[in-house]
């Protein structure tokens, strides 16, 4: 049984009624990765914040890795994630190649 002041963990799996929506749509759970990217060899890494972005660069770098950096593309975000779209707005999409 969890304690009530025990940090909850975030679900960030989609929702079945994302599943029907547009495909043009995603949600904030699963924003598609840059194909122009990909094709030209970068892997797709995660997403992230500012207060992580430092130290996701620096290890990659620190692995050998080629780090580049995109806007998170909110351009078809779904509707239904218009609360989360300001928070995503500062997020950076972080790519690597060796």
């Amino acid at each position: 049984m969890s304690n009530p002041t025990d940090t909850f963990e975030l679900d960030c799996s989609v929702p079945s009624f994302h599943q029907e929506r547009q495909a043009t749509s995603y949600t904030g759970c699963d924003i598609p990765h840059d194909p122009e990217l990909v094709a030209q060899g970068w892997q797709f890494r995660c997403n992230t914040d500012h207060s992580r972005l430092d130290d996701v660069v620096d290890t990659y770098q620190e692995l050998g890795f080629e780090v580049h950096l995109e806007a998170v593309d909110l351009s078809g975000l779904s509707s239904d994630c218009g609360g989360c779209s300001t928070m995503l707005e500062a997020f950076s999409a972080v790519y690597t190649k060796k």
